[in-house]
């Protein structure tokens, strides 16, 4: 329990939202911040607004922001205001926590509270705003000895029932469905989930897009499996859910492989588009060591669209994608200093006949004593084996070094993805085929001087080109400002200078051409007033200059 003081408590915003919304809602707010393993990494935020609100979310490796809000636990909290200010009671079982074992521990902890009509943040232990990362700033949880969580088992059946009737006269038909989610506390550290035969009937829908670009959309997951204890195996980015229960590979080859003759007339009856999820399974926790691993098991079924021949009336089927297995293998160990490396393996196994396609990886961050110097990055490896034809093979890598903390602050990044590099059976990838280098210096201050609060000055440089063929893609030099002032008028100023202009390979998706741009630049302007008043304005301006062209 705590009490927030406040002189003005008739001033107290108290938003209404739904769960998950308090870095949304225009309410006061109270969080803790637990770090069971503390190790500067991994934690877990518990957010009660003064309206009553509960967000909760998995910090694991998310670099002190809000975490992924996707992770809910069930715990308790009530707040209260009156003529001192507003108070907050929670209630946490330690079933919602993962924990190392050990009879007397030692967990990280914070306490923090934002007033949010002045947009104040305070911390119970100290956080420097020069590093900007809170989970490596937590203070000592001690007294905790003997702990014995209740067993963690839950189980969810379910049964379903669907009568659909489309638009074209067709009859009436009906699904009949039944499955269980399954999910089980292995120990204080690690759980498992499973789910058989699930049915995602009522999970939201996707948004409606006109996608015009060469790129392919990436959609939200929006189900519960899949969203809920995955943080984990986000390392390296090479997970990408909405693979699994996809439209099938060969959803579009069914068109043509119809038999149209002067016998045989075929339609398309039924091309489903999605494959059916059979069960899957994942295990994830961290032991006393800080080592998390993670395993993950996806299966789908065999996908078939149906075909009628008009003149005759058979039909037969077509298959669209084989019996297909999905898996995920994952290691993370946490060092000194806030540091981590982690390796993580991605299969998939039966997409098309006589194809298998792997992906490996790893993600590391190493940091000094200080937690303002640091070298960080990822790397990957992709190989795509089939029977029929020549086997693939790609590779990327993004490395980034310098000073992330204090004063001046700059950073070199390299990033590269191989002409060959193909993470999308079971990841997300826009387009490869790139090299960039980027340089950047920064400028900050953070203590209050003349009229300002904070400032920030950077000047970035970008160098891109193709990794195959070796050749210019782009050069730009850009500046930003970002000042908040004591009147809480905040500004944000962009800058970008091209003076070789781009070569775009992407856009006329022809091999060989470009959409070429001239010398450019391009201004930004960001404003907000002050949010404590009644009336408050914000805006943008943009300006700019660009000329361009398709060559070859």
């Amino acid at each position: 329990g705590v009490r927030l003081e406040d002189n003005e408590p008739g001033k107290i915003l108290t938003e209404l939202g739904p769960r998950d919304s308090g870095n949304n809602v225009n309410a006061d707010l109270f969080w803790i911040d637990i770090n069971p393993f503390h190790d500067g990494i991994n934690g877990f935020r518990f957010m009660v607004s003064a309206s009553g609100v509960q967000t909760d979310s998995n910090l694991s490796g998310a670099e002190g922001s809000r975490g992924d809000v996707n992770w809910d636990a069930v715990w308790m909290s009530a707040v209260a205001i009156d003529d001192q200010g507003w108070v907050v009671e929670m209630k946490i079982p330690y079933s919602a926590l993962r924990f190392p074992r050990g009879e007397v521990q030692k967990w990280g902890i914070n306490f923090w509270r934002e007033v949010r009509r002045t947009r104040e943040q305070s911390s119970w232990n100290f956080a420097n705003r020069r590093i900007g990362d809170p989970l490596a700033f937590m203070g000592d949880l001690t007294g905790i000895e003997g702990i014995e969580p209740p067993v963690r088992l839950a189980l969810f059946p379910y049964i379903s029932a669907y009568l659909e009737k489309n638009g074209r006269g067709d009859a009436w038909s009906n699904t009949f469905v039944g499955g269980m989610d399954l999910k089980y506390g292995i120990s204080n550290s690690f759980t498992m989930d499973m789910t058989l035969i699930p049915d995602f009937g009522q999970v939201q829908s996707d948004a409606r897009v006109l996608n015009l670009t060469p790129y392919e959309v990436r959609y939200d997951e929006n189900r519960q499996f899949f969203t809920e204890g995955t943080e984990l195996f986000g390392k390296a980015d090479l997970f990408y859910s909405r693979r699994i229960g996809n439209r099938p590979r060969g959803y579009f080859d069914v068109s043509t492989d119809l038999i149209r003759n002067d016998s045989i007339f075929e339609v398309v009856e039924e091309n489903p588009l999605e494959t059916r999820l059979i069960n899957a399974t994942k295990i994830s926790g961290r032991t006393t060591g800080g080592l998390g691993l993670g395993i993950f098991n996806a299966m789908t079924a065999l996908g078939e669209a149906t075909v009628r021949d008009t003149i005759t009336g058979g039909t037969r089927r077509i298959t669209t994608q084989p019996f297909t297995n999905y898996s995920v293998l994952l290691a993370d160990q946490s060092l000194r200093n806030n540091s981590f490396v982690s390796l993580i393996n991605t299969n998939v196994s039966g997409s098309e006949p006589g194809y298998i396609a792997n992906v490996t990886g790893t993600e590391f961050r190493l940091m000094d004593t200080s937690n303002a110097y640091r070298i960080s990055g990822s790397a990957a490896l992709s190989q795509q084996y089939r029977t029929d034809t020549e086997n693939t093979f790609g590779y990327t890598y993004d490395i980034t070094a310098g000073k992330t903390g204090g004063t001046w602050q700059y950073t070199y990044n390299r990033l590269v993805y191989s002409d060959t590099y193909d993470p999308n059976d079971l990841g997300f990838l826009a387009h490869n085929n790139l090299v960039m280098d980027k340089v950047s210096f920064s400028h900050n201050i953070f203590d209050p001087f003349w009229r300002l609060w904070n400032l920030r000055n950077e000047i970035a440089v970008n160098y891109n080109r193709l990794h195959t063929p070796d050749t210019f893609t782009g050069f730009n030099m850009g500046y930003s400002l970002r000042a908040l002032f004591d009147t809480r008028f905040f500004v944000i100023l962009r800058a970008n200078y091209r003076p070789l202009g781009n070569r775009d390979y992407f856009e006329p998706r022809v091999p060989g051409r470009f959409y070429e741009t001239d010398e450019s630049w391009d201004l930004f302007a960001l404003f907000s007033s002050d949010y404590r008043k009644r009336v408050y304005v914000d805006g943008d301006i943009s300006w700019g200059r660009i000329t361009s062209d398709y060559d070859q």
